[in-house]
C-alpha cells in the first residue's frame, strides 16, 4: 500500500470515526480551503484549478445546506440556508464573469460563518472546572 491509499484510508476512519460537531468543523475547514484555491486559481489564471476547486467549495456549501435542521434551528437554520444560497448565487456569479469580488466576499461571509462555529465549539467543549462538594453539617444530615 503506497502512502496516498494510506492517507485516503485514515481520512475515511476519520470522517467516519468523529462527532458531528468536529465533522461539521471538518467541512467548513475544507470549505475555505477550496475557497482559497478558487480565489488562487483566478488570479493565476489558472481556469482549470479555478472551475475544479470552484465546484469543491460549491458542493460543501449545498452539503452544509442541505444539513440543516430548520425544525430544531429555527430561525438560525433559516438565516444560514439564506446565508448559504447567497454563496452559492454568488459563486455562479464569480464563474460565470471570473470575478474575484465574488469569490472574496464569498470568503468573507464563509470565513465568518466558520470562525463563529470555531467559537461556539471550542466555547462548548472548554472544560469546566469541577464544582466542589458542599460540606455535609449536622444541620443538613
Amino acid at each position: 500500500m503506497n502512502a496516498q491509499q494510506y492517507t485516503t484510508r485514515y481520512t475515511q476512519a476519520q470522517v467516519t470515526s468523529v462527532d458531528p460537531k468536529r465533522l461539521l468543523l471538518l467541512m467548513y475547514e475544507g470549505g475555505m480551503k477550496f475557497l482559497r484555491l478558487t480565489r488562487e486559481g483566478l488570479v493565476a489564471n489558472d481556469l482549470g484549478a479555478f472551475g475544479h476547486n470552484l465546484g469543491r467549495a460549491q458542493a460543501i456549501i449545498s452539503e452544509l445546506m442541505n444539513t440543516l435542521d430548520h425544525q430544531a434551528g429555527g430561525k438560525i437554520a433559516d438565516d444560514l440556508a439564506r446565508l448559504y444560497e447567497f454563496m452559492l448565487h454568488h459563486l455562479t456569479e464569480a464563474n460565470a464573469k471570473r470575478s474575484l469580488k465574488h469569490v472574496d466576499e464569498v470568503l468573507a461571509v464563509f470565513g465568518n460563518i466558520a470562525d463563529a462555529f470555531r467559537q461556539i465549539l471550542t466555547e462548548t467543549t472548554v472544560e469546566t472546572p469541577a464544582q466542589p462538594t458542599p460540606l455535609r453539617t449536622a444541620a443538613s444530615a
